[in-house]
Formats: structure tokens, sequence, C-alpha cells
């Protein structure tokens, strides 16, 4: 079959390949995803586990230009932000790799175009997202990912289970 990636005519086939990929690897990881019907939305998937739901954006990138990092591109400017402000997380593909790059969004939002996807450099500014399927379980309250987040840009994800009156004191500990 060649090498990976190859036999798709176009980027956007190539894209929805990818989202497959995604959907069978958080399938594997116990995660529940559904796909949105159309592409209007800025996200691809959801994915949900025990209540809590994450809007994913996938991304793939396969060319390696001189043997640096794999470049995975994002929009640029305002379609960045309005983007950013609407997903939780971009799940970014390296496909003659086979891995996956889980990244909140308030880490996306710091950076001006394109993700360098390195995973053979120690210490590269995504390694700490390498196969980090575990961000996708966290929920630590507030929005996902914001530029004032934690030191991985992490708050917290979307509650689908709503609970009626005062919070408990179990509610406010898991906001914190």
């Amino acid at each position: 079959m060649g090498q990976r990636g190859m036999q798709f005519k176009n980027a956007k086939e190539r894209g929805e390949w990818a989202e497959v990929r995604f959907l069978s690897r958080a399938m594997e990881q116990r995660f529940r995803v559904a796909k949105l019907w159309g592409d209007s939305a800025p996200y691809d998937l959801m994915v949900e586990q025990d209540g809590i739901a994450h809007r994913v954006q996938v991304k793939s990138t396969m060319r390696n230009p001189k043997g640096k990092a794999y470049p995975c591109h994002m929009p640029a400017g305002k379609r960045l932000e309005r983007v950013l402000e609407e997903i939780d997380f971009v799940a970014a593909y390296v496909i003659p790799l086979d891995l996956w790059y889980i990244i909140p969004a308030g880490v996306v939002a710091m950076r001006k175009g394109s993700i360098w996807l390195a995973p053979w450099k120690r210490q590269s500014k995504y390694e700490r997202y390498l196969e980090a399927w575990h961000l996708l379980r966290r929920w630590r309250g507030g929005a996902y990912g914001r530029k004032e987040g934690g030191r991985d840009g992490v708050q917290g994800g979307g509650r689908l289970r709503q609970t009626a009156g005062p919070s408990t004191s179990q509610d406010r500990s898991l906001r914190e």
C-alpha cells in the first residue's frame, strides 16, 4: 500500500481519514465519540467519558522538511481565534509515525501559525502532549485551555450532566 496516508487524492480526503483514525484510537481509550453532521462546526468530533465531553479539532501532518519537525497547519489571525473559542483540544496526527498529540486549545492559542511537532526531540514544546489521552479525562471546572490556564493550559471541560439547585461540596471540589 505504500507510505501511510499517501493514497489520498487531496488534503480533504486525508483529513477525513485522520478523523476516522482518531475515532478508532479514542474508542480504544474507552471514550465515546460523536461525529457531527456536516462540516460547518469548528470542531470535528466530540469525545465523552463519564459525563465529561470535549470538542476536538483533528489535524494531520505527513511532511517532514529536511528532517526537521512536522508542521501541522492551523488557521491564522481572527479565524484561529474564533476556532479556539469553540474547541477544547487539537488532536494532531503525525501520519508516518502513527503518533497523536492531544493539545489543549489554550496551548495552541499561544502559538502563531503552524504547530511544529518533533516526537524524537526531548523537551520539545509539545513533548508533554504526545499521546496525552489522559488530558481528555480531566475535570477541573471552568473553561478548557484558555491562556489564563494552568501549567499546560488546561482548566476544565464541558459537563454533560446538569444539577438543579445549589451546588454541593462535592460539586465545588470538582471545580477546584
